[in-house]
């Protein structure tokens, strides 16, 4: 989800539930249900991004886009993600 959200496609214009479906979910949708099911999952992400003042709502719009804080914190994040503990061990000995 942060990687989706962190891609550099569309800064300005902000990123769509609908967008984050297509990038987070490979099998395309089989019915309304499966598409409720997808829609309300990327919601309760959505909801808990902002919660923690990473993305933030534009206002008139079903659109998000990333706080100032979020963009210095998800580069760092993302390296931490990527690290392994052999890697760590190296750089340490």
């Amino acid at each position: 989800m942060l990687e989706a959200i962190s891609r550099g496609d569309s800064p300005t214009q902000g990123i769509r539930n609908r967008d984050l479906q297509a990038l987070l979910y490979a099998d395309p949708i089989k019915d309304p249900r499966q598409r409720r099911q997808r829609s309300a999952a990327v919601s309760r992400k959505l909801r808990l991004l902002r919660a923690h003042g990473l993305i933030r709502k534009i206002s008139g719009t079903h659109r998000y886009q990333l706080t100032d804080l979020a963009r210095k914190l998800l580069p760092a994040i993302m390296a931490a993600r990527k690290t392994t503990l052999n890697h760590l061990n190296a750089k340490a000995a």
